[in-house]
């Protein structure tokens, strides 16, 4: 055990430097007077009275009387249990009254605030995508690669199992069966090239996850805001409706818009 370590530790219950080392100095020799304190604390001996009388308000340490040292004033510590115990009922108490008061400040705002970050790094997006997916609760609309679809299967899949709403599309082949409904996105390469690295995802109409991986810098959007989960949400189900018209009208649409479609993507 390192006592700066200690130290450290009590600092972050609200002592001071000085405070922290008299009262281990305490701890392990009690009772002690000024002097004693000193060395026992390594607090020079003029900070040693200023320190303890600012402890004794506090009701850190106590004073002790009688005794082979007659009526010379000794200090001992409050017991490190009812020291925790202190803590941790004012930490608690604290914990509670913020819990109200935060809302009840919250409330009072004019700003209508919505979770809107990003973040960086594939790993990264593709673990805060999972997590999302592990805590969703009523439905999940995606659109991805089978690469990401692969990864995702077993959170996806445990969701669908505890009664999750699933629709998702995919971007190229895959072999992997799913649970839930799956569509096939049309695989021309004009189409698929502007999908490129994309995952769009929204979960309980509650939060929309957009992840970009084709670059140097991959990232993810995370937004709770409405518009942006509508949007999302929109581009998915459009993407979905457009495909399976393919699917349906493929001959008619390639005679009309040409073999990859170009006729009309190259139009946008």
């Amino acid at each position: 055990m390192k006592l700066k370590q200690v130290v450290d530790s009590l600092k972050k219950l609200g002592f001071t430097e000085y405070e922290a080392k008299i009262y281990l100095g305490l701890l392990r020799s009690h009772p002690a007077n000024g002097n004693a304190i000193a060395k026992l604390s390594g607090v020079p001996t003029p900070k040693v009275y200023e320190t303890v009388r600012k402890m004794l308000e506090r009701e850190i340490i106590f004073t002790v009387s009688g005794g082979e040292e007659g009526k010379k004033v000794r200090y001992s510590p409050l017991p490190y249990k009812d020291l925790l115990n202190q803590k941790k009922k004012s930490f608690s108490g604290n914990m509670s009254f913020l819990s109200e008061a935060l809302v009840e400040v919250s409330s009072m705002s004019d700003t209508d605030w919505t979770e809107l970050f990003v973040i960086r790094g594939y790993s990264s997006a593709m673990e805060a995508v999972e997590s999302s997916i592990k805590n969703s609760k009523s439905e999940i609309v995606m659109s991805c690669w089978c690469t990401e679809l692969d990864v995702l299967i077993e959170p996806l899949t445990e969701a669908h199992n505890r009664g999750v709403n699933i629709v998702t599309l995919a971007f190229d082949d895959s072999d992997r069966e799913v649970l839930w409904r799956n569509f096939k996105h049309y695989g021309g390469k004009t189409v698929l090239f502007r999908h490129g690295g994309e995952l769009s995802i929204v979960i309980d109409h509650s939060k929309a996850i957009v992840l970009q991986s084709l670059n140097d810098s991959p990232h993810a959007v995370v937004s709770g805001h409405p518009v942006t989960i509508s949007t999302t949400r929109n581009y998915i189900r459009h993407d979905i409706y457009v495909n399976r018209m393919l699917d349906d009208f493929e001959g008619v649409m390639k005679q009309r818009y040409g073999n990859e479609l170009e006729h009309l993507i190259r139009d946008f």
